[in-house]
């Protein structure tokens, strides 16, 4: 009796010390996906820091204005042309990033539990170019080498999943002309767009559509973010595998926060 006691004792204890070492040291929290209002935020209080400013603490009202009598918006004319992701502006803290970067979320589950499992890199680089009223060109090249993780320990894993010494850049490269309401993004909206295009991945290239938010902060400053869906199998990319990981979903998310300025 007294031996079964001690087993079953032993059981709970490597159940709990498991489920411990799971809480502490691989669940992790997961940054949240990206979007406009998180870009936003983190690009004025980089902006304020920069000027010696505090972020204001509301939007400037135009309640009582006439609009005949406003001055042009301070974005007014400045958006055609060729724009390029500011590599320099901002930093690629990993929960926060106020820079550019792009990554993936995929969900996995563990023996103890799901977590998201997030990559992100802050090596972007390219150039977008609009015509008239329209997207006709836009190239985005990511460096898989220094992707991070919110648990540096998939990292290794993550560069070996898309064998980045072999292929060490992803890249994507429209394909569509996509119209743009020109005159709402001059005004300060933010615009809904799909981008379709030729995203490479693990030198494998397959067409993706990234449901993207383009918006101008002030003038000669711009930010989009974007998201689209993939699967690994369709870029030959096999899911990371250890001990304690369960399974890893054939599926995840694509996302990047790009901060551009005209050329």
């Amino acid at each position: 009796m007294t031996k079964r006691l001690l087993i079953f004792a032993a059981v709970v204890l490597v159940a709990l010390l498991a489920t411990g070492y799971w809480l502490v040291f691989l669940r992790g929290d997961s940054p949240a996906p990206v979007s406009t209002e998180t870009g936003i935020e983190q690009l004025q209080e980089d902006l304020a820091s920069q000027r010696g400013q505090q972020s204001p603490d509301a939007e400037p009202s135009n309640e009582g204005v006439d609009p005949a009598e406003s001055e042009p918006s301070a974005t007014a004319g400045v958006v055609e042309g060729t724009w390029v992701i500011d590599e320099e502006f901002g930093n690629f803290g990993f929960d926060n990033p106020s820079g550019s970067f792009a990554g993936f979320r995929v969900e996995e589950e563990l023996t103890f539990g799901e977590v998201t499992a997030v990559g992100r890199t802050g090596d972007v680089s390219g150039s977008l170019t609009i015509d008239g009223e329209t997207l006709v060109a836009a190239e985005i090249t990511v460096d898989m080498t220094t992707i991070e993780s919110n648990d540096s320990r998939r990292e290794n894993a993550i560069r070996g999943a898309v064998r980045a010494g072999i292929h060490p850049t992803a890249d994507f490269v429209l394909t569509e002309p996509v119209d743009l309401d020109i005159e709402a993004l001059e005004a300060g909206s933010t615009l809904e767009v799909d981008l379709v295009g030729d995203l490479t991945v693990n030198g494998t290239t397959n067409q993706v559509s990234f449901h993207a938010h383009p918006t101008i902060v002030e003038r000669g400053l711009g930010l989009i973010v974007g998201s689209a869906e993939i699967f690994w199998s369709d870029f030959g990319v096999t899911a990371p595998r250890a001990p304690i990981v369960v399974s890893v979903q054939d599926h995840g998310i694509v996302e990047f926060q790009l901060i551009v300025r005209p050329t």
